[in-house]
Parts: C-alpha cells; sequence; structure tokens
C-alpha cells in the first residue's frame, strides 16, 4: 500500500522503516483477513452450488431465527442477575446498544440468505473439537504440516494485483515469487503423510507430490508465455500491459477487453490448459486423488482433527482464490475493467514520459481504484464459481488420467503455445520494420477487437439457443429419475 506509506512519511514524520513496517503489517491484515473471510464464506456458497446441480436441500437451517440478536440479549438479561460480576455488567452494557440492529439483521439474513451463518457454526464447531495427535507420529513435522500448506496459499497474496493502488507489494519478479511460494504446498502436504506413519496418508501424500510436480509444467509454461508477451515479470506491470496505454494514446486505442492476453489466438488455447492445471495444484475435484476418499479413507489428513484437519480446507479455498487471481491478472486484465472510456473517464493524469524519457503509468482517481477493485474482484470470484460448478459436474478421475492429461495433453499444448507466441514476436519485430510499429498496431487492434466480438457473440448464442427436441428428451428422463419438481 504505496498510499499509506508516504502519509506516514509525511504527515506523521515517521521512519521510511518504522513507514514501511506499519504499512506492510496494515496491508497483510486487511488482505489475509478479507481473504478468510472469503474462504470461510465460500464453503456456503460451494453447498448452495452443490445443492442447485444436484437438485437437493443446501444449508438453510443455521440462521432461519434469530441468532446474533439473542446471543445479546442473552448477554444483556444475564448482566442484570444480582449475582453478575463487574465484567457481566460491562459487557451488558456495551451489547444493548446492538441488540435491537443485530436483531434486524437476523430477519434480514433468514430471508435472503437462509444458512448463511453455516460457515461460522463449521468454525465453532472445529475450534471446539478436541485436538488429537496419535502416539506414532513425528510430532514436530505432525504439526508443523497444516501450517506451511496454509502459509504457501496465503504467501501469495503478497504481490497480488488487487487495484492499480491496492497490493501489498509490487515485485519485479512477483509472478516468479508467486510461483516459488505456492511450490511449498507440496511439502507440507508430504510432510502430512509422512508424519502420520499410516499407509494411507502417505500414499496420499505421494500422490500428491506426483500430481503437484508434474502440472507445475504447465503452469510455468504458460507463465512464462505471459512473461514473453508482457515483458515484466512484475504483476502490477502485466496488468497494465494489457491496457496497452502509452503516450499519445486514447480511448479509441486502448483500455478495451479485446486488449487483454486471452484474446491473443495462441493465450485463448493457453488459458483453459492453465485453469485445469491451476485447478490440479489446488487438488480439486476432479484433480482430487491426494485425497480420495472413496479409496484412501481419507488421504494424508486421514490423521489430523479439530483445527488442524480444517487448516487443510483453509488452505484449500485459500489456494483457489490465489489461483483464480493469478489467472485474471495473466489472462483476463488484472484489476483492468476493459471498458476504454472509462478507464480513460477514471485517470487523473494520463500515461507519459518522466524527466530521464521513461514512460510513466497512468495516475487514477480516488475513486478508479474502488471500481479496479470490484472488477477484480468479480472476476476472480467468478472463475472460483468455476471451479465450484466443475467439482459438482465431473467424477474423479483416476490416477492414470490425471497423469495422462498433464503429460500427453498439457504440456505439448502449453509448448507449443509457448513457440508459436515466441514465432510470432519475431515475426511482429520484422513486419514492425516494414510497416511502421503505429500501423502494426492499429491492424492488430482491430483483429483482436474482432476475434474477441466474435467469441463473444458465439458464447451469447450458444447460451441462448434454442434448445434441440433430443436435448429436450434428455432432460426430461434425467427430471423423471431425479423426482417432482425441485427441492425447496
Amino acid at each position: 500500500m504505496p498510499d499509506l506509506y508516504h502519509f506516514l512519511v509525511t504527515h506523521w514524520g515517521l521512519s521510511v522503516a518504522t513507514s514501511a513496517l506499519i504499512a506492510v503489517f496494515v496491508a497483510c491484515a486487511v488482505v489475509v483477513g478479507t481473504v478468510l473471510f472469503v474462504v470461510g464464506f465460500s464453503t456456503y456458497v460451494e453447498r448452495k452450488v452443490a445443492a442447485d446441480i444436484q437438485r437437493r436441500i443446501g444449508p438453510n437451517q443455521c440462521n432461519l431465527g434469530p441468532f446474533f440478536g439473542e446471543l445479546l440479549r442473552v448477554v444483556v438479561e444475564n448482566g442484570k442477575l444480582p449475582q453478575a460480576g463487574a465484567l457481566g455488567r460491562a459487557m451488558a452494557a456495551a451489547c444493548k446498544p446492538f441488540q435491537r440492529p443485530l436483531s434486524v439483521l437476523d430477519r434480514i439474513l433468514g430471508r435472503l440468505a437462509p444458512g448463511v451463518l453455516i460457515f461460522m457454526a463449521d468454525g465453532l464447531k472445529l475450534i471446539l473439537k478436541e485436538d488429537i495427535i496419535p502416539d506414532a507420529v513425528d510430532k514436530p513435522l505432525f504439526r508443523a504440516a497444516p501450517y506451511i500448506v496454509l502459509a504457501s496459499a496465503l504467501g501469495g497474496l503478497a504481490v497480488l494485483p488487487f487495484s492499480d493502488k491496492l497490493y501489498i507489494a509490487d515485485f519485479n519478479i512477483g509472478i516468479f515469487y508467486i510461483a516459488a511460494i505456492t511450490s511449498l504446498e507440496v511439502l507440507g502436504i508430504l510432510m502430512a503423510g509422512w508424519a502420520s506413519n499410516n499407509k494411507w496418508a502417505l500414499l496420499g501424500g505421494m500422490r500428491s507430490a506426483a500430481q503437484i510436480v508434474s502440472y507445475e509444467l504447465p503452469v510455468g509454461l504458460a507463465i512464462a508465455t505471459v512473461v514473453l508477451v508482457s515483458g515484466t515479470l512484475s504483476m502490477q506491470g502485466i496488468c497494465y500491459s494489457q491496457l496497452a496505454l502509452h503516450p499519445g494514446s486514447d480511448w479509441h486505442s486502448s483500455g478495451w477487453f479485446w486488449q487483454w492476453n486471452i484474446f491473443h489466438p495462441a493465450m485463448f488455447v493457453l488459458a483453459p490448459a492453465y485453469f485445469l492445471a491451476s485447478l490440479a495444484e489446488c487438488n480439486r475435484t476432479p484433480f482430487d486423488i491426494p485425497e480420495a476418499e472413496s479409496e484412501l479413507v481419507a488421504g494424508y489428513h486421514t490423521e489430523y482433527s479439530g483445527m488442524r484437519f480444517s487448516l487443510f480446507f483453509m488452505a484449500e479455498y485459500a489456494m483457489m482464490v490465489v489461483t483464480s487471481a493469478v489467472a485474471v491478472t495473466l489472462f483476463l486484465g488484472g484489476w483492468s475493467t476493459g471498458l476504454g472510456p472509462l478507464e480513460w473517464a477514471m485517470m487523473a493524469e494520463p500515461p507519459g514520459f518522466d524527466a530521464a524519457g521513461v514512460m510513466t503509468q497512468p495516475v487514477y482517481a480516488w475513486y478508479g481504484w474502488l471500481v479496479h477493485l470490484l472488477a477484480f474482484g468479480l472476476k476472480t470470484y467468478a472463475l472460483i464459481l468455476l471451479m465450484m460448478w466443475i467439482r459438482w459436474t465431473l467424477p474423479r478421475f483416476r490416477v492414470d488420467q490425471v497423469m495422462g492429461l498433464c503429460w500427453k495433453k498439457l504440456i505439448p499444448i502449453s509448448l507449443a503455445c509457448l513457440l508459436c507466441t515466441a514465432s510470432w514476436m519475431v515475426v511482429r519485430m520484422m513486419l514492425a520494420e516494414q510497416l511502421g510499429a503505429t500501423l502494426l498496431e492499429h491492424i492488430t487492434f482491430w483483429l483482436r477487437a474482432a476475434f474477441a466480438l466474435g467469441v463473444t457473440a458465439w458464447l451469447v448464442w450458444y447460451f441462448r439457443r434454442p434448445i434441440a427436441p433430443e436435448e429436450v428428451a434428455a432432460q426430461e428422463e434425467v427430471l423423471a429419475q431425479a423426482g417432482p419438481g425441485p427441492l425447496p
């Protein structure tokens, strides 16, 4: 958060080291707290998605009646009892003003999102459960494994570009840092399987090592391709490169969604390959063979209980957030809204050159980073919902199918896209010498615009087209087997 750092230095007169430490601490606390809330809330969303896809009842019994208001009412009434101490009376006095507003909140939640508090119930249950450590385990490694897995997932948040001004750090090797820190997850899973002294857990850990190490290859090739196009390893630099802003440009020629990397022809093929590989790195269905409860009892976390057990699943959802955010940054423009006029309307200062002749990035107004934060959050959570959709639609793959998909399909596709992109970069330099860089940019701009608009039109037609009679018959057969009408 550079603005907070400059504010502390200029207005409060703090030293550079102290200001940097405070700014990093505040940014980490805000980002990690928000992500952990999203992780908890996503368990509710996934239950709803699963219920809708499988036509069954989802979570709807957790907060139908009063919850927060009733809790505060009990605290207030206990504070009035004769045997209440000073602390009880103080708690009652502090809670009384919030009793009525929270009672109204209970009624709103009960109507709009029944069952939304189930993730709080899950957390309370796991906190209260006994933390059992078997005698035969390697206790230091057994205790450390879940923390390493969670730290690996949360460590990737440090360089994510949530907005043009909202980020913790902007390393010049940001995407390399994410690839390195998230790879530590396999170390924690291997530690959990080995330290459990359980053959099922060890098999789950070995499966995870084979899967994650294999699928890091297509992920690395995809990252290398994006770096080749963007010319930078910085996450913010990759976002700015997809805006295609430069001195002298305007909303006619920059800031549009077809300038995102996904609408590069090679990237259009590479983006789904990267998404599948990142899905496998999250150990999500259909790539959840490290857990495989039908084969391995529960996989690498068989011997865990209580909060240590829950840390593995918190890490899984946190890794979903990180991988989805990285996919948005690499292929979907990052925090860009994709609307040229809107991007230029939010600029306080357009791009230009500094005294040394180096091009500077645009400066956005105070509301610009809020719009960018909203755009980044919506695109990221859309990919998380896609992960949930895939989980409750496809069955689990066999081990040979998982490895075959990686080595026989994704790696050749990713390598071919990298070679095609590199070849195009060489051809582009030759064409720029003959046609001129400006003319070539205009030609590329309109070709990508035609490709993006064509893909968008096809998607609209595909999802709005009339359903064929044979598809209607198949749906009716499925509905007849499922029972009468949708479940409540």
